[in-house]
């Protein structure tokens, strides 16, 4: 059985949308993550959320997260995946890696 390892790599922000579409002046990157910050997820088919993420965000990446521990690829890719969280005005990048559990 394998486990996911899940590693903020970039917030970023949306400047020209954000100015266009949200009304709140102190609106910036996403409060909940920092680059660099590590997560493992494992279980039942990567279903368990790990404590502390952002249960938006973890609706973006549990699909690619089950297919990793269930030993498939990805978008061609074996073991690694890049992927986003859906907050269109502030998305946070995420790597996703299969390691052994």
């Amino acid at each position: 059985m394998y486990k996911c390892k899940i590693t903020v790599l970039k917030k970023t922000l949306q400047e020209d949308l954000v100015k266009e579409y949200v009304k709140d002046p102190d609106y910036g990157p996403c409060p909940v993550f920092e680059v660099g910050q590590t997560f493992i997820t494992g279980g039942i088919f990567g279903n368990d959320m790990p404590e502390g993420f952002c249960s938006a965000a973890w609706q973006s990446l549990v699909m690619p997260v089950n297919v990793l521990i269930g030993g498939g690829k990805v978008l061609g890719f074996d073991d690694v995946h890049i992927a986003s969280c859906a907050d269109g005005n502030r998305p946070v990048i995420f790597k996703l890696e299969r390691i052994e559990g």
